[in-house]
């Protein structure tokens, strides 16, 4: 009763060029015709350089296609060649050559490569193009070259505002070695929490981990799981800022005296490491000799962002200090801060990354910069001779949907410097409104579109045959244990009873979450704040509701005779009047139904609107006097958040009815 109308998508036309489901889009693609019918096993014979990793890559490949394939389905055992030249030799951005060649025939399949972590790639690749027909699983025959655009491609999990456990860190790791992300940017401490064990400074998990921490033995296990995947793991330890859990247990090292405690907030708040003291530096030499020892990637992540000057410059020694080197401001201050910092983590054989306002100050070479403030701080960084990780643009937890992070480049339009300095990029997954329940939906598939931009040649720019790959993509990640796929479901069975579970789930095929910043206004979640509402359950992005929606009305006014798409719409917004209509006779003191009440009411008002648009341009008469009134100010409405909900409708739905008003104008 309540099922969006989406059959109304155009289907890929018979003569489509060859174009499988495969993100990211290898950089050259050749069909060969045919392919490669898939027995009851493989057998597997390797060349040159072999190592147990590879071994173990294949048995994750067979498991996978042992999920897909029927029992009873027999044939001939698959050949399969894998040579590899040799082992991994680090290059530009500490990533080793990731290229591959994949060649699949009627006779087997044949995959070369430099280094192992390209044989992983080219399996991953081998993974996508393993589909179901009617007659089983197969494979078409091809012949793929692929590399990566950039050798820094990663996504960053905070774990320090609220902490993921093993399974969920590992389920993600698992995804990106299906997107070809290699780095894991894992973000490990925060004015909310410290969660890792460090047995040399006991009281750093003891007291700042009191909402979980990971065991030294659990960071190994996750760290060899990345490497069995071929993505390395950065660690990202805060300071001289976002410090608050440092203090907890060992408040002798910040610039204020204390106590301290563990901020439920979320937000930027005054506690620093003071910078003037030898014994801050003999700890933290100390700390990152024993995280070292967990952490065997060369690079190290600072954090050295929104750091409050406050408790400095309110410190006497502290302002006596910057007087005598000649430290004029608060930046300088960081800056010498910094620079010892690079040198204890020279001294552990790791190179500095900080996010880019440690461009405010003197920055000694080999530091590379995350910039997320925008092009100029990239543009800056580049200018003085740094590398750049690009993440502007590429903020999962901001809630937009994957076409903006997929039209986002890391070399900017008109970008005057070297593109050699743009390492590549990493989306960010912020935890401030997350939980171990939505973390994953938060993620993928959004994720797919920013690894797609970060491998792929920059000339893959179209949304639609994303989507369309993505959609197919993401089905598998979810055959890995990933729960983003069905994760609206699980919520609402949980939270929501049998009646209303249909009605919310209608809803939220057209509603998504309000972006962070709406968010935090709105609900001023805590650190203890329960991820059990309807914003919670809902997906980031409704694209195919809106795309559809956006396709009708196209063809709809394209058409001189007001007919393509009508009835496609009509579906629609009858649709969404009986889904607010049955949303409304529910029980309001229920929480899912009282935070579907303000998006439902609008979405059917939408649907009442949008049928008397759909009338007036098929008749060609002007809208009803009452709905053309009320118009604008719907537009305005659905434009906003309706509760912690948005209304994911436009531009599709903003463009029927402006039209509808236009025909009122016409003589």
């Amino acid at each position: 009763l309540f099922a969006i109308p989406l059959a109304a998508q155009q289907p890929i036309p018979a003569d489509a060029p060859f174009r499988p489901n495969l993100v990211p889009w290898p950089v050259s693609i050749e069909p060969r015709g045919g392919g490669l019918r898939l027995g009851p096993d493989m057998t597997v014979t390797f060349a040159g350089f072999r190592e147990a990793r590879l071994d173990r890559a294949v048995e994750r490949y067979r498991l996978a296609v042992a999920r897909r394939k029927p029992e009873s389905e027999s044939g001939s055992p698959v050949p399969l060649r894998i040579d590899v030249s040799g082992g991994e030799v680090p290059g530009r951005g500490g990533s080793p050559d990731e290229s591959y060649h994949l060649s699949v025939t009627a006779a087997g399949i044949s995959l070369r490569s430099v280094s192992p972590v390209g044989a992983l790639h080219g399996l991953e690749t081998l993974l996508q193009l393993t589909e179901s027909d009617r007659g089983g699983l197969a494979v078409p025959a091809v012949e793929i070259d692929d590399q990566p655009r950039y050798p820094w491609r990663g996504l960053l999990l905070d774990v320090g505002r609220h902490f993921e456990p093993v399974q969920a860190v590992k389920r993600q790791l698992d995804a990106m070695a299906a997107a070809k992300l290699n780095v894991l940017h894992w973000h490990l401490s925060e004015d909310q929490g410290f969660p890792i064990e460090s047995r040399r400074f006991p009281r750093l998990q003891q007291r700042g981990g009191t909402r979980g921490y990971y065991t030294q033995a659990e960071v190994k296990g996750i760290v060899a799981f990345a490497a069995d995947r071929g993505i390395r793991v950065v660690p990202e330890f805060d300071m001289p800022g976002h410090a608050t859990s440092w203090f907890v247990g060992y408040p002798a090292l910040a610039s204020a005296p204390g106590p301290y405690r563990l901020e439920t907030r979320f937000g930027v708040f005054r506690p620093a490491f003071d910078p003037t003291r030898e014994d801050v530096y003999r700890f933290l030499d100390a700390f990152i000799g024993e995280m070292s020892t967990l952490f065997p990637d060369p690079f190290w992540h600072i954090g050295g962002d929104e750091v409050m000057p406050h408790d400095w410059l309110a410190n006497r020694r502290i302002r006596r200090f910057m007087a005598g080197r000649h430290l004029a401001k608060p930046a300088d201050l960081q800056a010498y801060f910094n620079g010892r910092l690079a040198a204890i983590l020279a001294k552990h054989g790791k190179r500095m990354i900080g996010w880019d306002e440690i461009l405010e100050g003197h920055l000694g070479p080999g530091t590379v910069v995350q910039s997320w403030r925008g092009e100029g701080s990239l543009a800056a960084a580049t200018a003085r001779g740094f590398a750049v990780i690009q993440s502007y643009g590429l903020y999962l937890d901001h809630i937009k949907p994957a076409e903006d992070h997929y039209a986002v480049d890391p070399v900017p339009a008109g970008y005057p410097g070297d593109p050699a300095a743009i390492w590549g990029g990493e989306a960010c997954m912020w935890g401030e409104q997350i939980s171990a329940t939505t973390v994953d939906s938060r993620i993928w598939p959004r994720a797919l579109a920013v690894a797609e931009r970060l491998w792929s040649p920059r000339g893959m720019t179209d949304p639609d045959d994303y989507y369309r790959r993505a959609e197919a993509v993401s089905r598998s990640l979810a055959e890995r244990g990933l729960t983003h796929e069905h994760h609206s479901a699980t919520m609402l069975a949980v939270l929501a009873p049998a009646a209303a579970r249909a009605p919310l789930a209608a809803l939220l095929e057209v509603a998504v979450p309000v972006g962070f910043s709406e968010r935090s206004d709105l609900q001023r979640p805590l650190a203890g704040t329960a991820h059990d509402r309807l914003v919670d359950v809902a997906e980031p992005d409704a694209w195919k509701v809106r795309r559809t929606l956006a396709r009708l009305v196209d063809r709809f006014l394209a058409d001189t005779a007001r007919r393509a798409g009508r009835d496609s719409l009509t579906a629609f917004f009858e649709s969404w009047r009986d889904i607010a209509a049955r949303i409304g006779t529910l029980d309001p003191a229920i929480p899912l139904v009282t935070d579907a009440l303000p998006a439902a009411a609008t979405l059917g008002e939408a649907g009442a609107a949008g049928l008397a648009a759909l009338e007036s341009l098929a008749t060609r008469r002007p809208m009803d006097p009452v709905h053309s009134a009320r118009a604008p100010g719907l537009l305005a409405r659905v434009a906003r958040p309706a509760g912690l909900l948005r209304l994911d409708i436009r531009p599709g739905y903003a463009k029927l009815i402006k039209a509808a008003l236009a025909e009122a104008l016409q003589p």
